[in-house]
């Protein structure tokens, strides 16, 4: 991939951001959006799009000072273990809706009650490689909430600082094969790949100018 094909797949502004402003933009993107892949892979097949589960990741931001975003380091007992994440997972048949589904895993992997999140919608829609339709719900939380990790889910939670994550210096592009080149974030103390990275540099770029 050309350093150029490179900018554009990072497309967004690095100035800082008030809260007021974040809200603004989050409100003109709904579930209904399709979000690319912006990894150079061969593209999800439509026989697994159709065969796709459902789920659902929390991104919470929060003013600490500075706006911050929640990831957590999932626990080496569970599948994708070590990996940098945001709160999530599969559709139960219970789940009224996938917003639900991402409240229910907030709680239950960091402890997050829903009455502690404010809802300010959805980035869209992201097909992964493993098989599933992601729908990241963006809430805002208080910058003193409590969270308590589910150890056998959670090993870690980390704090991001937004303006950490806007930096671009902070993404590189691992070529894998001649058709296959993945995104990963080194920053800030971690490393994000897969979907979550896809995921952070989506919201980047629908909250950018």
């Amino acid at each position: 991939m050309s350093p150029e094909l490179v900018e554009t797949k990072l497309a967004w502004s690095e100035q800082t951001l008030s809260l007021a402003e974040v809200c603004q933009r989050l409100s003109h993107w709904d579930e209904n959006t399709l979000l690319p892949n912006p990894h150079l892979e061969p593209p999800v097949s439509i026989e697994k799009r159709g065969r796709a589960g459902r789920a659902s990741v929390s991104i919470i931001l929060a003013e600490r000072p500075s706006l911050s975003v929640i990831v957590t380091r999932r626990s080496q007992n569970i599948r994708f273990a070590g990996q940098i994440c945001f709160p999530g997972g599969r559709r139960n048949p219970e789940d009224s809706s996938l917003m639900a589904t991402a409240l229910r895993e907030t709680y239950e992997e960091i402890g997050l009650e829903r009455e502690a999140l404010s809802y300010l919608g959805c980035l869209g829609t992201y097909y992964t490689q493993t098989g599933y339709i992601l729908s990241p719900q963006v809430f805002l939380a208080a910058p003193d909430v409590s969270l308590k990790a589910d150890p056998s889910e959670v090993a870690e939670i980390y704090w991001l600082p937004l303006a950490e994550l806007q930096r671009k210096h902070h993404y590189r592009l691992l070529r894998r094969s001649d058709r296959q080149a993945n995104f990963q974030f080194v920053g800030a103390g971690v490393q994000i790949g897969g979907p979550t990275v896809s995921l952070i540099m989506h919201l980047l770029r629908c909250i950018s100018p």
